[in-house]
């Protein structure tokens, strides 16, 4: 009787997933892109869906590997719940790799259109997020050329994600975003996504500069000095390549390439006046040398390493400037976290000037110090020269 009961209990309570959905009726969604209509004021959300028979390595297909669904609606949810009635599957978010918001759409505010992706309990905090300069989102998440992956949101977030290898792009993802553009004492900048064409007039995605913002609100765009400024500053370096005049000529170059790097900011509080220190350590090698000059004795080598530091702390200097002067002329917005940095070292200060930061940052006064170490030539005697 007792193994009845029992067996009787457990039928009743291992019921199994009632909810669940099976995964040949979920649409996996790599890549969202948001504009607005101007006409109707209606989200116009365009869903990247996957289509995993076109991607088997078993069996390969010539079909598309991804299907692009364009909705509309009142709201983003709005929006996507329609692309059920055009596509014959659920949309699943879990592995979404980019959101594209379109240029007039991210000048109104960032926020209420994150919000649903924010909300939701599929989208990743580390989704990247980017800003379609002079095109509409829609069209930067369609394009299926210009490299060799063959899904486009996929192709987009390995672009982000090589902006560690070079300094002219910026990143960010949606949880930082969100930090920046809620918190205090720092404001976002956003990857930029551009249309270009070649010589055969086919087009292609550059990822180039920074989409700069006030809060959630876009406000203007660093060009690609201005963006390496910016990550100099913002300790955001962790490689790359920089081409500057060389000690020899300079009408030829010398590539270096970043090994490391870090920066800190450092304010200073005199009464009223507050300052700041922008300090910046790095470290490298040189990669590439046009002038076919000998360094075969280590005196040459060092003098020309010496140089060559002397040369990539001007540069980084020179950007780090332009960032900052424009940041502060143009757009009003502490982009650097100043104003976090004022915050961490001096708490009574900051909640004295928070309340109109952006308007005093403009006027700030700071002052740049970089350290530039060479630790290698890259070459055993100099660059190869032909024999007369």
């Amino acid at each position: 009787m007792k193994k009845a009961v029992f067996c009787c209990t457990c039928l009743l309570l291992l019921t199994g997933c009632w909810d669940r959905t099976e995964l040949k009726d979920l649409g996996i969604v790599m890549g969202v892109a948001v504009d607005k209509d101007p006409d109707t004021g209606e989200f116009i959300v365009s869903t990247q869906m996957l289509r995993p028979g076109a991607i088997s390595t078993q069996m390969p297909s010539t079909e598309k590997p991804v299907e692009k669904v364009v909705t509309s609606g009142k709201t983003i949810f709005e929006a996507i719940r329609k692309s059920n009635l055009e596509f014959d599957r659920k949309g699943f978010y879990a592995h979404t790799k980019v959101i594209v918001i379109g240029e007039n759409l991210a000048k109104e505010g960032l926020l209420p259109v994150l919000d649903f992706f924010q909300r939701g309990k599929e989208i990743r905090g580390y989704v990247f997020v980017c800003i379609a300069k002079n095109a509409q989102a829609g069209e930067i998440l369609g394009i299926e050329t210009g490299g060799i992956q063959n899904i486009p949101a996929v192709r987009i977030r390995d672009m982000i994600e090589d902006t560690r290898f070079q300094l002219k792009g910026a990143k960010i993802n949606l949880l930082n975003f969100y930090k920046e553009s809620i918190g205090s004492g720092i404001e976002p900048v956003v990857g930029v996504l551009k249309l270009e064409k070649d010589k055969f007039s086919k087009k292609h995605i550059k990822m180039s500069g920074g989409a700069v913002f006030n809060k959630d609100q876009l406000v203007g765009y660093l060009n690609e000095h201005q963006t390496i400024g910016y990550r100099w500053c913002k300790s955001e370096v962790e490689s790359g390549a920089v081409s500057i005049p060389s000690p020899v000529n300079g009408n030829l170059y010398e590539s270096v390439e970043v090994k490391n790097a870090n920066t800190s900011i450092k304010p200073t509080v005199k009464g009223k006046e507050i300052s700041f220190t922008i300090n910046v350590e790095g470290e490298g090698s040189i990669t590439e040398q046009e002038v076919m000059t000998s360094l075969e004795d280590n005196t040459k080598k060092l003098e020309h390493m010496k140089k060559t530091e002397e040369k990539m702390k001007k540069q980084i200097e020179k950007d780090i400037k332009l960032a900052i002067e424009k940041a502060q002329k143009e757009f009003h917005s502490d982009i650097f976290g100043f104003g976090r940095a004022l915050n961490k070292e001096e708490p009574k200060v900051w909640n004295e000037v928070k309340k109109d930061w952006n308007d005093r940052f403009a006027e700030v006064p700071y002052t740049v110090n970089v350290h530039f170490k060479i630790n290698s030539t890259g070459l055993m005697r100099g660059p190869f020269q032909a024999k007369n």
